[in-house]
């Protein structure tokens, strides 16, 4: 049996410019989340259906080059995390929505982009 790579190396891309991304990314593709509509009897009665945002999160370095206030002012962005399997996931019309917090230990800002349903390709 053959194994694919399925972790490791992530590339971030915002807007086609490749981010120095560091930690441990994470992503939620965002659309349609359904929660039961449970009764008083005790029987499902159906779901309601939201739309949640898509979100890729995570780590950068805060390098010399990184400006956290645009990065913070960062709307209706494009923004890609191509993973080790070959998938990508793409958010278009993301804004930064997270509190970009330094580590000082090894100078690292979290960061979190979010905007509609995502696309993966």
């Amino acid at each position: 049996m053959e194994y694919e790579d399925v972790g490791g190396t992530h590339k971030l891309y915002v807007n086609g410019v490749q981010m120095n991304l560091k930690g441990d990314p994470t992503s939620d593709i965002g659309g349609q989340k359904r929660t039961p509509i449970i009764g008083v009897d005790g029987r499902m009665h159906g779901t309601s259906v939201v739309v949640v945002p898509a979100k890729i999160s995570g780590t950068l370095t805060d390098t010399s080059e990184l400006d956290i206030i645009e990065l913070r002012q960062t709307k209706n962005a494009t923004v890609k995390l191509e993973k080790p399997n070959g998938k990508a996931l793409v958010i278009v019309g993301a804004c930064f929505s997270g509190d970009p917090s330094n580590t000082g230990a090894e100078g690292e800002v979290t960061f979190e982009f979010s905007g509609p349903p995502g696309e993966e390709i």
